[in-house]
């Protein structure tokens, strides 16, 4: 089945020409708040100009070099990352969370010239750093820094606005099909890969969310910003989006310490919460966060895994704001598919497509499959990767004539309405059935004694692969035999569970995505 959203999306332009009109248009706005701290568009252009600057002067930086950003969610990032962009350079997001061989094959894969980081970062990645391209060290001072065993350049954040506001700035535009950005997949099977996202990815990804939800209005939104900003979706979605429409983002540095994230919403009216399930979970039971004020809240939107829906209907209980379901990938610069409020979405669907993307799901024979068949997802549009970075035996299998191949298994029903399966490689074939550990986790999930859930594929001498299912339970005590008997009620014989453990919480990644690799050492 192929679904085509026929609307068309303003022409595409530089993000530094969108970044100049939107500081205009929306100067007296707060772009971002973190803590006590905030900045206005006014002051967010002054700053990053003077960023720029300094780079053009005071470093052999050009047009077209990586500089590798490694930080948590502060203002700094922002004026980092537009310096950067209205320099003419390429952002690396780069996970400060890292260990020190994800950081050393980001910085040598990328070829970035120059890092910024947290001056507690400096004795971790020194070494990294002197073995790389990197000429030129940026850090914020949070602690005591050991610069002496670095042989590159180094100069402290401020110093550098306050050098770079007596610099002379040259404004750089780009053209839309020119690299904006390097975002690193999560390397989940094997090392990481660059995804290519221009110009043009970016700014279509932003005004397309912004079009297709429908319920805002430019310069007078809210947006909490619990997700990381070198995660793709928050990038997208504050960074890119926050300049075009006037956003004042409220940045939360870490969603998990629940009194600060609090401190940071409690006076605000915010308008757009993002998350994933996880997140949702955690916060629904939590007293302190059920007390904030939910009455701003237009729209709340769930990506990143599959949304449990017992939790949903929690979040909407508490917010009076339904949770919007919605699916993107690393490739196709976030969300391309999304639910659109009470009148337009589906509980366990991902939605339809936004404004400006196509989708189709194909069989294993290449073939185009109709309405409720279940294949391979396909997506098309201008969010899409230009490629992988310096990898074009990668780029070649994802992209087929100019269609992502997601790796994801879907259906779409009459509606248009798209389901996500699950991952083709997590697929477990039992006795030459495929299981989808997605509908294992959605029936246990069920289980109110249950709080979350994992299954993965074991080794079977009888079936080839069997279902191991990893269970976090609540206060309450449930027993395995519960578990396998609702299981038996509710999923074929080949579905069920053979083993069962119980552990105290599942492996996650930074952004709180499952990781079952590690399960699978378990």
């Amino acid at each position: 089945m192929n679904t085509n959203n026929n609307l068309a999306l303003p022409e595409t332009v530089s993000l530094q020409s969108i970044f100049d009109k939107g500081c205009q248009q929306y100067s007296q706005n707060n772009a971002f708040k973190c803590g006590s701290q905030s900045i206005s568009y006014m002051e967010l252009d002054h700053q990053s100009k003077s960023f720029a600057a300094y780079l053009q002067e005071n470093t052999e930086l050009q047009p077209g070099d990586r500089i590798a950003l490694q930080l948590p969610n502060c203002i700094a990032y922002a004026v980092i990352a537009w310096g950067a962009l209205r320099a003419g350079l390429v952002i690396v997001n780069v996970n400060p969370l890292y260990t020190e061989n994800e950081l050393a094959h980001m910085y040598q894969d990328s070829g970035a010239k120059a890092l910024i980081v947290l001056s507690s970062s400096i004795e971790m990645v020194s070494n990294l750093v002197n073995e790389s391209d990197i000429s030129v060290l940026f850090y914020i001072n949070n602690a005591t820094a050991e610069l002496n065993n670095l042989t590159v350049d180094t100069i402290e954040y401020t110093d550098c606005l306050t050098q770079g506001s007596n610099c002379k700035f040259t404004p750089v535009y780009a053209s839309p099909d020119d690299t904006a950005l390097l975002q690193y997949t999560g390397g989940t099977t094997g090392l990481a890969k660059a995804a290519v996202l221009t110009h043009a990815n970016l700014v279509s990804a932003a005004r397309s969310f912004w079009d297709t939800t429908g319920v805002f209005e430019a310069g007078n939104e809210i947006f909490a910003a619990p997700l990381p900003l070198y995660h793709v979706y928050a990038f997208v979605g504050h960074i890119v989006v926050g300049v075009i429409y006037g956003v004042t983002s409220i940045l939360i540095t870490n969603p998990r310490d629940i009194p600060a994230l609090h401190n940071a919403l409690k006076d605000s009216k915010f308008s757009l919460f993002v998350g994933i399930n996880t997140l949702f979970n955690m916060l629904c039971q939590d007293p302190l966060f059920r007390t904030l004020d939910f009455s701003g809240l237009k729209f709340t939107l769930s990506g990143g895994m599959a949304l449990n829906q017992r939790v949903a209907l929690r979040w909407e209980e508490l917010t009076h704001c339904q949770i919007n379901e919605g699916y993107g990938l690393t490739e196709s610069s976030a969300g391309v598919i999304i639910n659109r409020g009470e009148h337009d979405r589906r509980l366990g669907s991902v939605g339809k497509p936004m404004q400006g993307v196509e989708i189709k799901v194909i069989g294993d024979k290449g073939q185009r499959l109709a309405a409720g068949e279940k294949g391979e997802l396909f997506i098309k549009g201008k969010q899409i990767m230009k490629e992988y970075w310096h990898n074009p035996s990668a780029t070649t299998a994802i992209l087929q004539d100019g269609w992502l191949a997601t790796g994801d298994i879907a259906l779409i029903d009459e509606e248009g309405f798209v389901y996500i399966v699950d991952r083709i490689k997590d697929v477990i074939i039992v006795s030459g059935f495929n299981v989808y550990p997605a509908e294992i986790e959605q029936v246990v999930n069920r289980l109110s004694d249950v709080q979350e859930c994992a299954a993965v594929g074991i080794e079977s001498e009888d079936t080839g692969e069997a279902v191991q299912l990893f269970v976090v339970l609540k206060e309450n005590v449930i027993s395995e035999a519960t578990i396998i008997e609702h299981c038996r009620k509710n999923l074929a014989a080949y579905k069920i569970p053979k083993v069962i453990k119980v552990i105290n919480e599942l492996p996650k990644s930074p952004v709180g995505k499952v990781l079952k690799r590690m399960l699978k050492t378990h």
